[in-house]
C-alpha cells in the first residue's frame, strides 16, 4: 500500500507540475493561467511534501492531503466559470481529477495504512530482504 501510495503521489506531483506550465502552450484566458499557476503550485508542493513523507516512512498529513483534494478541485472547476473551451477544459478536468485521486491516496493511505504506512523505508526494504 505504501509503495502504490508513493507513486500515486509522485504521478500527482508531476501532473500538477505540468498545470502550472499548461498556460504557456494553451492560449488561455489571463485569470485561468493566474489559477494554474497558484493552484497548481500549491498542489505540487502539498503532494510532493506527502509523497516525500510517504517515502520516508511517515504518515501524510491531513492538512496536506485535504489541500491538496481542495486545490484539484478547484484545477477541475476553475475552467467552467472561467473560460469554457475545449482544449483547455478537457486538460483541466484530465488534470484536476488526477490531483484530486492524489490527494485522496495521501489521506486514505493514511487512514488505511496501518503498520507498514507508520515504518521508515529501511525497516520496509530489511523486512521484505528477509532480514
Amino acid at each position: 500500500m505504501v509503495d502504490t501510495t508513493k507513486w500515486v503521489l509522485f504521478g500527482a506531483t508531476l501532473v500538477s507540475i505540468v498545470v502550472i506550465f499548461v498556460s504557456a502552450l494553451i492560449p488561455v484566458a489571463y485569470q485561468q493561467a493566474l489559477v494554474n499557476l497558484l493552484v497548481g503550485e500549491l498542489a505540487a508542493i502539498t503532494l510532493a511534501h506527502s509523497a516525500y513523507r510517504v517515502s520516508s516512512g511517515k504518515q501524510v498529513s491531513p492538512f496536506a492531503g485535504s489541500v491538496a483534494v481542495l486545490s484539484g478541485v478547484i484545477l477541475f472547476l476553475s475552467p467552467l466559470f472561467i473560460e469554457p473551451v475545449d482544449p483547455i477544459l478537457s486538460v483541466m478536468f484530465a488534470a484536476g481529477a488526477v490531483i484530486v485521486v492524489g490527494g485522496l491516496a495521501g489521506v486514505l493511505g493514511r487512514i488505511l495504512g496501518g503498520e507498514e504506512g507508520r515504518q521508515t523505508g529501511a525497516e520496509r526494504i530489511s523486512r521484505n530482504a528477509g532480514n
